[in-house]
């Protein structure tokens, strides 16, 4: 099913959108990103100080990483899903702090999977594989997604057909809970103030993330009504200012590698997709929002509830 023709009749980013930005190589990405690789908002509550600084920038993502893994009820005993795992780090913190004995991340970079594999977490399982083919032996209990959701539409489409990739999502996710399970969720997203506005969503389509698109927090809610209860909302689009900037610091301070590894032109293009996405955010053009979801005991819908607790078909 993870065919490019298959690939190109989803919405969203499809397996070469992703490789084109995330396989331009691991050495380059490893000068700026903390160095557990983790590319996503990290969480500054209480951390002060210049978010360039290795042990600062370690310590707002190592919070970030808790802060989900608590809020998708994740014990020693727990089974998780990671979809859109990256380069491991909360599939490491998991198993490695957490001591979970059975986690599967999903990725659809070759590059990310091959760096998963290669750290040896034992009962961690990397797969190069779109979320809709998922197929799970057993329910989980928690599931994490940071990042991904992003992907999952673009900008060709109308906000019904949006709503409606969202749902499907959701109702996959809430297939693989069992009732009161919890998916915590990190997505970038459109703010009001961008509705006559359409550079933001153009500019992170074109320069950072092709076949993507931004959500609203009206569509979410209304894609994960039929399956979840939004039971926690944080709106942290400063905390990706913060983490914008300190990449940013980092990327230029280590230049001269940067462009030895990627070339001049690529450098250039990374350095000022981090500097506008920084403007991004601090104008309150998108924003950062981390959802705790609660599955409902029965599955609802048009016609009320039901009680079908089984995996979609």
């Amino acid at each position: 099913m993870n065919t490019r023709t298959d690939q190109r009749h989803r919405a969203g980013a499809t397996a070469e959108d992703i490789q084109a930005h995330y396989d331009i190589g691991k050495d380059f990405y490893a000068l700026w990103l903390d160095p557990g690789l983790t590319y996503s908002c990290a969480l500054w509550d209480g951390i002060a100080g210049a978010p360039g600084s290795t042990d600062l920038l370690v310590k707002a993502q190592h919070a970030k990483l808790r802060y989900h893994l608590g809020q998708a009820g994740i014990t020693a005993d727990s089974r998780l899903l990671d979809i859109g795992c990256g380069w491991g780090s909360l599939l490491r913190m998991a198993t490695e702090e957490t001591g979970v004995r059975h986690a599967v991340g999903l990725t659809l970079s070759a590059d990310q999977h091959a760096h998963v594999r290669s750290l040896g977490l034992t009962g961690a399982d990397v797969q190069v594989q779109d979320w809709r083919d998922h197929e799970p032996e057993d329910v989980y209990d928690g599931i994490v997604s940071i990042g991904a959701f992003e992907h999952f539409a673009d900008q060709t489409m109308s906000r019904d057909e949006r709503i409606g990739a969202y749902r499907a999502f959701f109702a996959r996710c809430a297939g693989w809970l069992p009732p009161l399970g919890r998916l915590s969720l990190q997505t970038i997203a459109l703010t009001d103030d961008t509705d006559h506005d359409e550079s933001v969503p153009e500019f992170f389509a074109r320069a950072v993330f092709p076949g993507s698109a931004l959500p609203r927090l009206s569509e979410i809610a209304t894609a994960c009504e039929p399956y979840f209860a939004i039971s926690r909302l944080r709106e942290d689009g400063a905390d990706y200012a913060r983490t914008l900037q300190g990449w940013s610091t980092r990327l230029f301070q280590a230049r001269e590698q940067a462009q030895l590894l990627v070339g001049p032109d690529n450098y250039r293009r990374y350095r000022t997709y981090l500097r506008a996405s920084q403007i991004v955010f601090m104008r309150q053009a998108s924003t950062l929002y981390r959802i705790t979801l609660r599955r409902w005991p029965a599955r609802r819908g048009p016609g009320g509830t039901s009680g079908r607790q089984a995996l979609p078909e």
